[in-house]
């Protein structure tokens, strides 16, 4: 019955989950542009009649399409919209997904995640090429904004579907499971730069208040002061990336301005809040202790990884795969956060500097720190390890290795009987019986069954050394019993 039904094709309770993962995400986050869209034109003394291109070139910005405005291309792309688009559709593929489903159902569901908004998509890029000849909006690259929507629902939905299927995917390429540990102290280790960042960024705005007050008094009426905050609000989540690189000691740019923990270059700034951070003189000294933060990191990465075996190879191929896969984050989130920002240009962390610092910071630190870890034992995790190694079990065990034996500190001492007496009292009966040379009298004797001493006559408020002596009794029972 239910193979009939499946060979009948998809019913209606699993048509809906595809149909909400092909346009659900793609509707909400248009209604939200259009609304948005509606309050910019409204408030810029704009008509409405250019609200088709505004959404559209809305639509592109949300999947960080580059968008160009008067010959002006805007690169550097408010990430907090991005992000609200990525956990509405891992919300979208969990539920399309389910569990428990083979991994070749999944195409149909990778497959809506990315029909649907390719096709809005392809709208939109026909709505800014017919309005670029009427108005300032340009018409992007085809093939960047495709690949820009492809790579944001595609890689939205694989992070609703890993939790699920991560293991079966895992199994089914034989990933082996130490990749998953490393992926862990890889976001583990992303998670603190971000901490750390967000901490530059708070701080730097606390010191420097009196200018976000002037940049935010700048908006000139209510509704221009309420713009500037929200949007620094927006590129808030770009500011903490781009910070979250110093620590690294890799350089950030805007434009003419850099900035380091060694040195900055000051200069003009557009007027948004959130640049106050940029300094307006040499680097500031509270700057560079935050090389330790990299360190620290590298260390933690290194005793976890020689936590997992005492090894060299484990423990090196461990840690070189952690920085590798923290490395390629770190740059891909750079890369989200920077891009060009108009007559500025470059605006973002150095990418090259990032991923190779990382690389460095996390691979050549904590592969030494695991090696020190391992040689001096200076980590309770490699203590741990080396002890379960040293107390592996051989394949015998013992009475005392069950669980109602409790150590107390009370050693009873286990003297070997000696065996010859044993044999003298044994033989005993035998030399009578041989003495009356009655062989068949003898034989129809009856035998004593040997049984051993039963725990159970010891009862639970016994002392250990009741329960040690009721021990012995029972191994010497069996051992001269058998």
């Amino acid at each position: 019955m239910i193979d009939s039904a499946r060979a009948a094709g998809p019913g209606q309770s699993e048509t809906r989950p595809l149909f909400v993962m092909a346009f659900g995400p793609s509707l909400v986050t248009l209604a939200s542009t259009l609304l948005v869209g509606v309050v910019v034109l409204l408030t810029t003394s704009t008509g409405l009649g250019a609200i088709a291109p505004t959404v559209a070139g809305l639509w592109l910005a949300v999947h960080q399409v580059p968008v160009t405005i008067s010959d002006i291309t805007l690169g550097v792309l408010p990430l907090i919209p991005t992000a609200a688009l990525v956990v509405g559709v891992a919300r979208a593929a969990r539920r399309a997904g389910g569990e428990g489903r083979p991994l070749a159902d999944l195409r149909s569901v990778l497959l809506c995640a990315i029909a649907g908004p390719a096709l809005f998509t392809a709208i939109a890029l026909a709505v800014v090429n017919d309005a670029a000849g009427r108005f300032t909006i340009g018409t992007p690259p085809p093939l960047t904004a495709f690949v820009a929507t492809v790579a944001v629902h595609l890689g939205a939905a694989l992070i609703g579907l890993a939790p699920a299927y991560w293991r079966d995917v895992a199994r089914f390429l034989r990933i082996p499971s130490w990749v998953d540990d490393c992926a862990r102290l890889a976001g583990r280790a992303l998670l603190t730069f971000g901490a750390v960042g967000l901490a530059i960024v708070v701080v730097r705005l606390v010191i420097r208040w009196e200018t976000v007050f002037e940049l935010v008094r700048s908006g000139n009426d209510a509704v221009g002061m309420v713009s500037l905050v929200l949007l620094s609000l927006l590129y808030l989540p770009n500011a903490v990336i781009a910070a979250a690189a110093l620590p690294l000691g890799a350089t950030v740019d805007l434009g003419p301005i850099s900035m380091s923990v060694f040195s900055a270059v000051p200069g003009r700034a557009p007027g948004v809040p959130i640049l106050a951070v940029l300094p307006q003189g040499p680097s500031p000294w509270y700057l560079l202790p935050l090389l330790a933060v990299p360190a620290f990191v590298a260390v933690q990465v290194g005793r976890r990884c020689a936590a997992r075996s005492l090894d060299l190879g484990p423990t090196v191929t461990a840690v070189a795969a952690t920085a590798a896969l923290t490395a390629t984050g770190f740059a891909a989130a750079a890369f989200l956060a920077g891009g060009e920002l108009g007559g500025f240009g470059y605006a973002g962390a150095d990418l090259l500097q990032v991923f190779g610092f990382t690389l460095g910071w996390i691979g050549l630190v904590g592969v030494l720190a695991a090696l020190v870890l391992q040689q001096a034992g200076e980590s309770r995790a490699v203590r741990a390890a080396r002890r379960a190694e040293e107390e592996a079990p051989s394949g015998y065990t013992t009475y005392a290795d069950e669980a109602d034996v409790i150590d107390d500190g009370v050693t009873v001492e286990i003297e070997p009987a000696e065996r010859g007496d044993h044999d003298d009292e044994q033989r005993e009966p035998e030399d009578e019986a041989a003495d009356t040379g009655d062989f068949d009298a003898l034989a129809e004797q009856p035998t004593e069954e040997v049984r051993p001493v039963s725990r159970q006559a010891v009862g639970p408020a016994a002392s250990k050394r009741e329960r040690d002596i009721a021990d012995i009794e029972e191994l010497d029972s069996y051992t001269f019993g058998q």
